[in-house]
């Protein structure tokens, strides 16, 4: 699960997608696309449902009504949820009673509540949709992986999955989800991570594994589905966000996976702030720029934003902070040091590729739109997939993890000089470059064409 909106995204790709008209399908295809009402979630299907919608195929689209607006500005039909859970953040969860510290209990809390529990509304919107108007291909979030399995069985469409989270797989190649550990390799590195997987799924995972057995059986499925072994991935396609070299090599990947690269969201309408011919100003004098975000989800300003602060000032950099609320363009305390410059949402389409280094707690989305400007990440975020999503970018050699939720000041100044004095900026532009040869959207589009023309059509 993620929440990004926190950093803008290049508009290269979807200006090359909208320059080049795509060869007709035999016939439009009918896709009913259904995310989790959170902007991490939602937000990276607009280009696909966009790019899909120009290649002339219907699409309707289950979303919270805070996305309504985005969801009709691709084309697409918006269709409200009525028996699923509609939020606009995740307010209510941290309210639960027994709420965990970030870690495997946390996160089997998060996969409990947002995405298992949450299945028989998912269910029933989706199963009134089809039973308005059949579809040929069910295209879902990470987070409805589960639901859309169970539609299928109760005699939905083939499913399809976009991957906004890193990679959820079960094996011995890999350390459980979410305790952000590099692989081990090897006889006694498999050894290790199995143990280490038998100890999280037997232990702090197990009420997620059991609240889905519950929730299918309610459904009148059986509950042993999918085998422990593999995950929360389609076996139609899953069209991974990002590139593969930005996740662990594994013997057994799943042959649906595909990775597709950024599946950027739309800039959003930002303006430059006063100051922004400091940044120019460093820039051309050669002085770094070192950018700092928590994102829009997460703002608490003293998890991340203070600390980097106080550990950089006095650098000799230029510290651009985003606060991530419209509303906010200050931090607490006083005015910010000399060599400081906040603001609250900033244009990072024209900010990344005048920055040298970006501090960040680490939501994927944000990452790879970082990674796809070519600048390299310190990383310091422990809730949700952020462990996940860090340890994979000091792993791929594109940053630093601190392995922290909330770092001391000299954690933030050690982690910005080790990147800029070593060669995950170098590693950055290479993934960039990567990053640049996949056109997401017009990659998604073209693998479900694939998709529903090998499966056939349902109704």
């Amino acid at each position: 699960m993620t929440g990004d909106g926190e950093v803008g995204a290049s508009t290269r790709r979807s200006a090359v997608t909208s320059a080049r008209r795509p060869p007709a399908p035999p016939r439009p295809l009918r896709v009913l696309l259904a995310t989790v009402p959170l902007h991490g979630h939602t937000r990276p299907a607009v280009p696909v449902a966009a790019e899909l919608v120009r290649r002339g195929h219907a699409v309707r689209w289950l979303a919270g009504a805070g996305h309504a607006g985005a969801v009709r500005a691709t084309g697409a039909v918006h269709r409200p949820l009525v028996a699923a859970h509609d939020y606009a953040d995740t307010a209510w969860l941290e309210a639960l009673p027994g709420r965990r510290p970030p870690g495997p209990r946390r996160l089997a809390q998060d996969f409990t509540h947002l995405f298992l529990r949450s299945m028989p509304g998912w269910v029933a919107d989706v199963e009134a949709a089809l039973a308005e108007e059949p579809a040929d291909v069910l295209l879902v979030d990470t987070g409805l992986v589960e639901a859309a399995r169970a539609v299928h069985e109760r005699g939905g469409p083939p499913f399809a999955v976009l991957g906004v989270v890193p990679l959820l797989l079960r094996d011995t190649d890999t350390a459980p989800y979410g305790l952000g550990l590099a692989p081990a390799r090897g006889r006694l590195g498999r050894a290790r991570n199995r143990v280490l997987q038998e100890a999280v799924w037997r232990g702090p995972l197990r009420p997620a594994a059991d609240a889905l057995r519950e929730e299918r059986e309610r459904l009148g499925l059986p509950g042993a589905q999918p085998p422990p072994d593999v995950g929360p991935v389609s076996p139609f396609l899953h069209l991974q966000s990002g590139l593969a070299a930005l996740e662990y090599p594994r013997r057994a990947m799943p042959p649906s996976v595909r990775f597709v690269g950024h599946l950027a969201p739309p800039v959003g309408d930002a303006p430059r702030p006063p100051w922004w011919d400091d940044v120019l100003v460093a820039r051309a004098a050669g002085r770094r720029v070192v950018v700092v975000t928590q994102g829009t989800v997460a703002t608490t300003p003293e998890d991340l934003l203070l600390p980097a602060v106080r550990g950089l000032a006095g650098q000799g950099h230029l510290v651009v902070v985003a606060t991530g609320r419209r509303d906010v363009t200050t931090l607490p305390g006083g005015p910010p040091p000399d060599d400081v410059r906040v603001g609250g949402f900033l244009p990072f389409g024209d900010l990344l590729p005048l920055a040298d280094v970006l501090v960040t707690n680490g939501g994927f989305g944000g990452v790879q739109t970082a990674l796809a400007a070519g600048v390299p990440l310190v990383l310091a975020g422990r809730t949700e997939d952020k462990a996940e999503v860090a340890a994979r970018v000091a792993w791929a050699g594109a940053g630093v993890d601190l392995r922290v939720q909330r770092p001391r000041p000299e954690q933030v100044r050690r982690g910005v000089g080790a990147v800029l004095a070593g060669g995950h900026g170098a590693r950055a532009r290479q993934l960039a470059a990567e990053y640049a040869a996949l056109d997401a959207p017009v990659r998604c589009a073209e693998l479900l064409e694939e998709l529903v023309g090998g499966a056939g059509t349902t109704g």
